[in-house]
């Protein structure tokens, strides 16, 4: 999701036809060697996506359009970017299929648009809910296992309000239709799907509610918000959870949050934005944790839990940072992993990892030393059971529109076709191999020993 990231708690960033014939650039990149041992063949190797982040408007099957609250905010002038028709992923859903099929991932994790599929309240799209269907069942036929997300981060805008304390799950209305939206996809999807996300990272929203920096913009921070936000989320994850297991009792709930390594400031007195950090990373997941089977942890970075992080990260360039001036820091995720495990004991899943990249020159290197520190974890006795890239293509990153590349792949603007870059064909190395790659200077080292 990935530009609206935190980094401190004052300020938030701002047909279905599988083609088998996908060809992938080849790369001068070593082959990842193995470390300490393969991974098991019941690993997952995944990628990540959202609904509005991809998905174009689509064919209006039924004369149904429809908006979501990003789309009115972006008509009101609060958003500076059109998502326009995003890169295809709904109407050319083979496409993607056959890039995820020539990775070799396992399982696919995306969003349902709930705009899509009920675009005036209590009135359902059906052609929309059965492509979605198709969607799911051509994953399982091609040996990819769904990961369902039933939100992330967009409303119909019919739960659009014009003040962000009556907006989205704050909204009068939301608490009579989500029920009903959630037992209406479980029901059409169950025959194709077992896992279930009812919310991704709710913590993350949950601070743009803080500062009044989502849709529709315009209020004050306020603490009592972000933290009845919070509640209201954790409240719909259980009420989720609960009607997903009654209607289909073999499937698994996962619970996906943003999870940031904070270190502490010499001048925090007290701890208190540390503090202030765990608490963000937490507060959601301590209260939902007793109603998921898999914790998912959402990593890209490391921040100083310290209210000037925004102004540092705004000056920072280098090997070690990312174009939105990210820290680098695979040992952040190491820790984060040890972390979760020790506060909940339950398996784990890093549901998006990824690095905005415009040169593609840091991603392989990324996407090996996070693997590492992975591979590190589970040999230590972690249950870390999972890993998903953050994306497949460069999409629409919110509040920095397009200009943000995330993807192991970018958009040919003539053609709509995928374009792999060559850290598409690292990660696809290390799903063949079934290992994780040594960290990027040992690859290096083992490079020149044969040269």
């Amino acid at each position: 999701m990935k530009s609206l990231r935190c980094t401190s708690l004052l300020i938030i960033l701002t047909g279905c036809a599988a083609r088998s014939d996908f060809k992938f650039a080849r790369t001068s990149t070593p082959k990842p060697a193995a470390i300490s041992r393969s991974l098991s063949d019941d690993f997952w190797w995944g990628v990540s996506s959202s609904s509005y982040q991809t998905e174009d408007a689509g064919p209006d099957e039924e004369n149904l359009g429809f908006k979501t609250d990003w789309d009115l905010a972006y008509e009101s002038g609060f958003i500076k970017y059109p998502r326009a028709n995003g890169v295809g992923s709904y109407s050319q859903f083979g496409r993607d299929l056959a890039a995820m099929k020539g990775l070799g991932v396992t399982h696919y994790r995306f969003s349902v648009e709930w705009a899509r599929v009920e675009p005036t309240p209590g009135r359902f799209n059906e052609a929309a809910i059965g492509h979605y269907v198709q969607m799911c069942k051509a994953f399982r036929e091609a040996g990819i296992t769904p990961i369902v997300a039933l939100w992330h981060f967009t409303f119909p805008a019919w739960l659009s309000a014009k003040t962000p304390e009556d907006h989205g799950w704050l909204h009068r209305d939301f608490q009579s239709h989500w029920e009903p939206y959630v037992a209406r996809m479980v029901e059409s999807l169950a025959p194709y799907v077992d896992l279930w996300a009812p919310e991704n990272e709710p913590n993350t929203y949950a601070l743009g509610a803080l500062v009044g920096a989502l849709p529709p913009g315009g209020g004050r921070a306020s603490y009592s918000r972000y933290l009845k936000t919070l509640n209201i989320e954790a409240d719909a994850f259980h009420r989720a959870a609960a009607l997903i297991r009654k209607k289909q009792p073999s499937a698994r709930i996962v619970a996906i949050e943003n999870i940031i390594h904070w270190k502490p400031d010499a001048f925090d007195f007290g701890r208190f934005w540390y503090t202030k950090g765990v608490e963000y990373n937490y507060y959601h997941l301590d209260k939902i944790v007793d109603a998921c089977d898999l914790i998912g942890i959402n990593y890209y970075f490391s921040e100083v839990a310290s209210p000037l992080a925004r102004l540092a990260q705004s000056l920072r360039s280098g090997p070690k940072v990312s174009d939105l001036g990210w820290i680098i820091d695979p040992a952040g995720l190491e820790a984060e992993i040890v972390a979760v495990s020790n506060r909940y004991g339950k398996p784990m899943l890093i549901t998006e990892n990824g690095i905005a990249d415009q040169t593609d020159q840091k991603r392989q290197s990324y996407i090996a030393d996070h693997l590492h520190a992975i591979e590190r974890t589970r040999c230590a006795g972690y249950d870390v059971r999972g890993y998903f890239h953050w994306t497949l293509v460069d999409n629409f990153e919110w509040a920095e529109g397009y200009t943000a590349k995330f993807g192991l792949f970018s958009l040919d603007p003539n053609t709509r076709e995928l374009v792999p870059k060559p850290s598409c064909e690292t990660y696809r190395s290390f799903i063949g191999s079934k290992s994780i790659a040594t960290p990027s200077t040992q690859r290096t080292n083992v490079a020149r020993s044969g040269d």
